[in-house]
């Protein structure tokens, strides 16, 4: 949520919240989408909090949201759900195998050639002693 400064007397300053851009997502009080939730959140435990593999389960979580009039509708493709979407979040996904990502073959820092210079409080760096 954003914030926006308000005067006040005395110097104090208030904060107004700022409404979000997609307006309210209000909480499911009736559990209309109980199951929906359940499954997405179930797969997301299962699958160690990576998102790619439990998009079809969130699509029919927004789905849900929307048909019962607990969120406004929206196309879902301007929410993330498109072909291309999918495509990058499953190609991430199997590039991220047990929490390797890109490590085979990589050593970080061989690509620095010189020592970083250390600064003093006096300007001059270590290495021009």
């Amino acid at each position: 949520i954003k914030t926006r400064r308000a005067m006040q007397p005395f110097g104090g300053g208030a904060t107004q919240a700022k409404p979000p851009e997609k307006g309210a997502f209000p909480l499911d009080r009736e559990h209309k989408c109980r199951l929906a939730k359940a499954k997405f959140l179930q797969c997301l435990r299962e699958q160690e909090s990576k998102h790619a593999a439990c998009r079809d389960l969130s699509f029919a979580y927004l789905t849900c949201r929307q048909e019962k009039k607990l969120m406004d509708t929206t196309p879902l493709s301007e929410l993330g759900f498109t072909e291309e979407a999918s495509t990058k979040a499953l190609a991430a996904a199997k590039n991220d195998k047990d929490g390797e990502r890109n490590k085979e073959g990589v050593t970080a820092g061989l690509h620095v050639k010189t020592p970083p210079k250390i600064f003093t409080f006096s300007g001059r760096s270590g290495s021009d002693r």
